[in-house]
């Protein structure tokens, strides 16, 4: 058997690594000692930190990793590697839009323009939001990972025979926004259903009377609209009444021109 120090070395893992596998039921130790609590490891368990490590390489979940390890099923760990693949080229898709909005910048300055853009005046409204039914999923993640969680939702819509029938929107359930931990509930509405009430995850979205703002160009300037709307809703008297969420109009895979980006801006208001 080898010590919990020398499996670290097989496996290229810390010791402090091992415990949590252990914590998370990833992997045990085949024995430990009952005076000391020194934690032993078989020859047989070579195979499995070695495999959990290669399938760490492919940037998967430890979750899932359990997962496959428990059901020993192919077809699971095909499903988290293709889901793997369509999220780096999610990744690759973005970090063009984001060459393609810095070389356009560049050309901005050697053209003479001025690198800042000064704010226009955009558009703010009372407007009453029409309730609809949604798949819902809550996840605190880096923002930069709402695309997962996107994904996710239209998994479990098409996985229960639904069909998406509206924008997607993104709820922000932080009074603070912060961009490295986002308390967010991503919703898509589906089509109508009889039994749509019965389905997990389902749920209605009936903010009720909200400030809109539609802002059109690249996310990274979405702020603009925020703070069009909190200022309107200083002006005009009115409360926040609950979560904030935005509604993405169109898809950045479905156009060429990041300007082209049409999202709405909701904050329920009281």
């Amino acid at each position: 058997m080898y010590t919990i120090g020398e499996f670290s070395k097989i496996g290229s893992v810390s010791t402090k690594t091992l415990r949590y596998y252990d914590e998370i039921g990833l992997l045990h130790p085949a024995h430990v000692d009952e005076n000391n609590r020194y934690r032993y490891y078989t020859e047989e368990q070579v195979d499995e930190i070695l495999y959990i490590s290669e399938l760490k390489q492919f940037d998967l979940r430890l979750e899932q990793i359990k997962a496959v390890m428990e059901q020993n099923e192919k077809s699971l760990l095909e499903h988290f590697l293709t889901e793997r693949i369509r999220q780096i080229n999610d990744q690759v898709q973005d970090s063009i839009r984001l060459r393609q909005c810095i070389e356009k910048k560049i050309q901005e300055i050697q053209s003479g323009g001025i690198s800042m853009e000064k704010n226009a005046e955009l558009l703010v409204e009372a407007k009453e939001f029409q309730p609809v039914w949604a798949m819902s999923k809550k996840a605190v993640i880096k923002i930069d990972e709402i695309g997962t969680v996107i994904g996710s939702v239209f998994e479990t819509i098409f996985k229960n025979g639904l069909k998406p029938a509206g924008p997607v929107m993104t709820f922000y359930l932080d009074e603070e926004f912060n961009h490295e931990h986002a308390e967010v509930e991503v919703c898509v509405p589906v089509a109508p259903d009889k039994c749509l009430d019965r389905i997990e995850g389902i749920k209605k979205i009936q903010p009720g009377l909200c400030a809109l703002c539609t802002y059109r160009g690249v996310y990274s300037k979405l702020g603009k609209a925020y703070a069009a709307v909190l200022k309107w809703i200083g002006e005009n008297k009115y409360e926040i009444s609950s979560s904030p969420f935005d509604c993405y109009m169109n898809s950045p895979q479905d156009i060429k021109n990041p300007e082209e980006l049409i999202t709405q801006v909701w904050f329920p208001i009281k």
